[in-house]
């Protein structure tokens, strides 16, 4: 049988595989060819900004066999057809069951660094990768390997500077600067002569109405189903504006100048990568506590000490 190069297989939600990207895009370069095992919408994405050539739905009933003990022929034969296998997760059986079943070299890595690890997430990846010899030694200084050529400008060449993104969801609530701030930031924005657009995913379809009642808001609201539909509207922006969200990573990844608002989260650990990117967070005596379940307080000090102010001079900073 002649196997391809590179199979990866990621459980993970939009933010944690598009950490992953740049990664994915050094290990493409080094062997030719790399495809994914993950959720389709993100590996109809990842296929579409060219980091993958392949990718297999995650969801389908056949990989859930991987969690049994009787793997299906079809998963078999796909896992069989691949030199290397890249597992992100921290499951120790499921690393077991792919040694079982392949005869390839698998590595399991760690999708996130532990709580106690203060290092960006894309280069807590790209280090595991170089210490598993994935990489040559030459690909050692990660500062290259995330350096500004990964993230080139993705947008269309007749991207809109005027458009301005605004996503006010995240994965959770508890990560949410309130909506009325968002209107309020919009409202300004609109005000200086830009356009901003606001982007609602399924989760958020409930603010729809609110910003639609909205009265001193001027801004178009879209519904958004389909990933693919959420990455054509993101490359023609000039700009975008949301939380610590997978949507925030995309935006920055394909290259609009992005300000994340960052509440109970750990920004060294989880802002956006990109040409152009500010994360606002106050300096408040508490530290982030969302990763530890630790979140208890009812007011959210760390939101209510970011003004609209602030996000306007971090968006300002980055678009003129």
């Amino acid at each position: 049988m002649t196997k391809n190069h590179i199979l990866v297989i990621h459980h993970g939600a939009l933010g944690d595989v598009v950490s992953t990207f740049p990664a994915l895009l050094r290990l493409k370069k080094s062997y030719g060819s790399i495809a994914i095992i993950c959720q389709s919408s993100i590996g109809q994405l990842a296929e579409e900004l060219d980091i993958v050539d392949k990718w297999f739905p995650l969801e389908a009933a056949a990989f859930a066999t991987l969690y049994s003990s009787h793997i299906d022929p079809i998963v078999k034969n796909i896992l069989l057809s691949y030199r290397k296998i890249i597992l992100f997760s921290r499951s120790r059986p499921l690393e077991k069951t792919l040694l079982s079943i392949s005869e390839n070299e698998v590595y399991r890595i760690p999708p996130r660094p532990d709580l106690g690890e203060k290092i960006h997430v894309t280069r807590h990846i790209l280090s595991n990768i170089v210490r598993e010899r994935l990489l040559e030694e030459s690909d050692k200084n990660t500062r290259m390997m995330l350096s500004l050529s990964v993230y080139s400008d993705r947008r269309t060449p007749q991207y809109d500077p005027s458009k301005i993104i605004i996503h006010p969801g995240s994965g959770s609530r508890k990560k949410c600067w309130p909506i009325s701030n968002f209107v309020k930031v919009a409202s300004s924005i609109d005000a200086n002569g830009k356009q901003p657009e606001f982007i609602l995913g399924p989760a958020e379809y409930d603010l729809y109405d609110i910003l639609l009642q909205s009265k001193r808001l001027n801004a178009k609201v879209h519904k958004i189903e389909r990933l693919t539909e959420l990455t054509g509207l993101l490359k023609t922006g000039g700009g975008f504006i949301g939380n610590d969200s997978g949507v925030s990573h995309l935006a920055a990844f394909i290259g609009l100048p992005t300000v994340a608002v960052f509440g109970p989260s750990y920004p060294e650990i989880w802002k956006p990568m990109g040409r152009a990117v500010n994360v606002v967070r106050p300096d408040v005596d508490c530290s982030p506590c969302f990763e530890t379940g630790t979140v208890g307080c009812e007011d959210m000090e760390c939101f209510n000490g970011i003004t609209q102010e602030d996000v306007l001079a971090a968006f300002y900073g980055l678009v003129r």
